[in-house]
């Protein structure tokens, strides 16, 4: 690739390409991680773990570092994803390109996939001080989800074209993550993150189910094969309607077996969104991914506080 002329383009750079590249970090996105990180540090405060015997400082300096490391692996989930992807997106493919991994690319579309990359560094990065901080079990639970963040939808693997997206996207960015925020204090196993965590965590595979459903007809026509595809739009739905289901049914369980306190049974209050969101499937697949992003984000709010109470 001819780097100078690269640089020489970095300066015609325009407002709307700022713009774009914010666009493509997908910022409602990182909501995922958010919770998923917070979620794991709540249940370790509840077990006790949290501002506990260790000095107050260092178990404020870990809660930034667990946050920060969440948000930039799934930026830079979201921003390979883009670039593995951009030829089918919104933006113009006219532009001057340039010689980038074997293909030609522009500008634009080599800064997403360095500040992508640079994402997984810093996440690495940070990894690195929690393990000098904390559990060695850190380090194979960064491994996995730097590499599964980037195998999503980056060459040579790309698990979603096989169908796997829906499944590993919940097993990473849910019981995963989860685990690694929950271990950066316990600093020992337990299987209580992961179990409580999931009413949350089955949410996340219903969002790539609402991709999937919404993209159904291009990623078909473009050869695509998502989970949705391979086993027809029908079963997408009913896969989507059976994990919202369950979140609700896995509240009732955990609450009746005192895991959960019965505040949690607030989260019945955001019915209405779930059902929304079925009745988008067929009406207006375009705000499905909005609205099952706004279930996720007020079901697990709601969880949240219920479990810090």
């Amino acid at each position: 690739m001819q780097y100078k002329m690269v640089l020489q383009d970095l300066p015609k750079l325009s407002k709307q390409t700022v713009y774009d590249l914010f666009k493509a970090t997908r910022p409602l996105s990182l909501t995922l991680a958010l919770y998923s990180t917070t979620i794991g540090m709540v249940i370790a405060y509840h077990d006790g773990y949290l501002f506990g015997a260790s000095y107050l400082w260092l178990d404020l300096l870990k809660i930034l570092l667990v946050t920060v490391a969440g948000l930039f692996v799934q930026t830079g989930a979201n921003l390979i994803n883009d670039y593995f992807e951009c030829e089918y997106k919104y933006r113009p493919q006219s532009m001057k390109k340039y010689r980038f991994l074997g293909k030609k690319r522009t500008v634009f579309d080599i800064i997403i996939f360095l500040i992508g990359m640079a994402c997984f560094g810093a996440t690495g990065l940070i990894g690195l001080i929690l393990l000098v901080l904390t559990s060695k079990e850190l380090f194979v639970v960064g491994i996995l989800g730097i590499i599964g963040s980037y195998a999503y939808t980056g060459e040579p693997i790309v698990y979603k074209k096989r169908g796997l997206g829906t499944l590993l996207s919940f097993v990473l960015m849910g019981p995963l993550m989860v685990y690694g925020a929950y271990v950066v204090f316990s600093e020992s196993f337990s299987w209580s993150p992961i179990i409580l965590s999931l009413p949350v965590s089955l949410l996340i595979p219903a969002l790539m189910l609402s991709n999937e459903l919404r993209d159904f007809d291009r990623d078909k026509q473009l050869g695509i094969k998502t989970m949705t595809v391979r086993l027809g739009f029908l079963f997408g739905r009913n896969l989507y309607v059976g994990l919202l289901l369950s979140c609700y049914i896995l509240v009732i369980i955990f609450v009746v077996l005192s895991y959960l306190p019965i505040y949690s049974l607030f989260v019945f209050a955001t019915v209405p969104l779930a059902l929304n969101s079925y009745q988008l499937i067929a009406l207006n697949q375009k705000s499905l991914v909005p609205e099952t992003n706004k279930l996720h984000l007020t079901f697990g709010l709601i969880l949240i506080l219920t479990i810090l109470l």
